[in-house]
């Protein structure tokens, strides 16, 4: 009948199914800073003590612990904020540059927000942005 076994099928759709999902989460992970730090910033009200659509486990909460865990081990090792943090808070406080220092200030309290910072702002960030993305006009020719 089949020539694949049923343990063969069942590990290479599991397989596939890891594999999708690592590169998912790989491609959002500025999405996913800017998304955490907004529901850091302003949090949604908690949900009635009766809900019965309250569960122990809340995998928003999951994910914003482990990409926050990850930006505390990017400034213990580099010394500065990592990109994506930087690029989502600009996107939050729609380039105001003293807001995003206060944040930066207010949030690392023991460091100094311009090492923290290194040199960026929210309008060098953007020229970056758009510096690499290449234009139609210069691919066609």
């Amino acid at each position: 009948m089949s020539s694949f076994s049923p343990t063969t099928l069942f590990l290479s759709v599991m397989l596939l199914l890891v594999t999708g999902s690592m590169s998912a989460v790989a491609i959002s992970t500025a999405a996913t800073v800017e998304r955490c730090l907004r529901l850091q910033l302003n949090p949604p009200p908690p949900p009635p003590a009766r809900s019965e659509s309250r569960s122990r486990l809340d995998l928003n909460r999951i994910i914003c612990r482990d990409t926050f865990r990850a930006v505390a081990v990017y400034l213990r090792t580099t010394g500065k904020l990592p990109s994506d943090y930087v690029v989502a808070l600009c996107h939050i406080f729609h380039d105001n540059e003293k807001k995003v220092e206060c944040q930066v200030a207010r949030t690392f309290r023991p460091y100094d927000f311009h090492r923290l910072l290194a040199g960026r702002t929210c309008a060098s960030i953007r020229k970056r942005q758009h510096a690499i993305t290449p234009s139609s006009l210069s691919s066609s020719m």
